[in-house]
């Protein structure tokens, strides 16, 4: 199961499912049948319970930016056989919590927030609720499967290394990669490929 990040949808992972051959590869949609203005980080987790209960076993769970915390906050219920954490936002073990950050229901523009997507990538207005749940902090302590985490030039260090070092991960780095470039180049998905055949 591929999970997209904040402000874009399944359309992100266009391409990827050529390099897992024998496999299901099942793309999410956070949004689907959702008020995206009231929709916490737990709704999206519950999106994709829903999506799982249709998938073969094993199970592996991958998942970019906001989708990869996601993953990691889905794991300790769907016991997935692997997950993949690609340069994913950050639980609360490494970036911090603070409590004084409103949650409040609406909607952002993720453009104006993180900047320009790039040509051709759609973004779409995102939970402004979620957001302020991240940026308090979301305690995932564990992980109940090997895991990979990659990161790229960015957010080598917080979305990296120090993931990778707190679930103990298998971490792969691209440094000539930013954010975006993680899920769009097609050097990332072979990667991921040969963790899940592992």
């Amino acid at each position: 199961m591929l999970v997209h990040g904040a402000g874009s949808g399944p359309w992100i992972w266009s391409g990827w499912e050529d390099a897992f051959p024998g496999m299901i590869v099942s793309p999410v949609d956070l949004h689907s049948r959702r008020d995206v203005g009231g929709t916490s980080m737990w709704d999206y987790v519950a999106t994709i319970y829903e999506a799982a209960e249709v998938l073969p076993t094993p199970l592996a769970l991958c998942g970019w930016s906001m989708g990869g915390l996601l993953v990691a906050m889905a794991a300790a219920t769907l016991r997935p056989e692997a997950v993949v954490m690609i340069e994913p936002s950050p639980p609360a073990e490494v970036r911090g919590e603070d409590h004084d950050v409103p949650l409040e229901r609406g909607t952002y523009d993720p453009e104006e927030v993180y900047g320009p997507f790039p040509p051709g990538t759609a973004p779409r207005p995102e939970s402004t609720l979620a957001r302020g749940e991240r940026r308090r902090g979301i305690s995932v302590p564990s992980l109940p499967c090997r895991s990979l985490v990659v990161g790229g030039r960015r957010f080598g260090e917080e979305r990296g290394r120090r993931v990778a070092e707190l679930y103990g991960s298998e971490h792969v780095e691209f440094p000539d990669l930013d954010h975006f470039d993680l899920v769009l180049d097609p050097r990332v998905p072979p990667v991921v490929a040969r963790f899940l055949a592992g």
